[in-house]
């Protein structure tokens, strides 16, 4: 996330990231306008049949928002260790 924040005007092409097993993906792209489209993805049983998963997209501002979510994901992730 704070790479994303940090590149506020923007980048070619999608970014993405996923566990070792992919039963969670995030993805980002860059769209004119200066905002950013993150896309989280579960898929906790892809073996399962049907394949349950659920995803979700929403857009944020490249500058603000962006550096604000970054913040409050590294302020969340610093509770879960310690």
């Amino acid at each position: 996330m704070e790479e994303l924040a940090a590149d506020h005007r923007g980048w070619a092409g999608e970014r993405s990231w996923h566990t070792h097993d992919r039963d969670l993906l995030v993805s980002a792209v860059f769209r004119s306008g200066g905002h950013v489209g993150l896309m989280r993805a579960v898929r906790p049983w892809p073996g399962a049949a049907g394949g349950l998963g659920a995803s979700v997209t929403t857009w944020l501002e490249a500058g603000e928002q962006m550096t604000s979510l970054a913040a409050d994901v590294r302020a969340f992730l610093a509770k879960e260790y310690q």
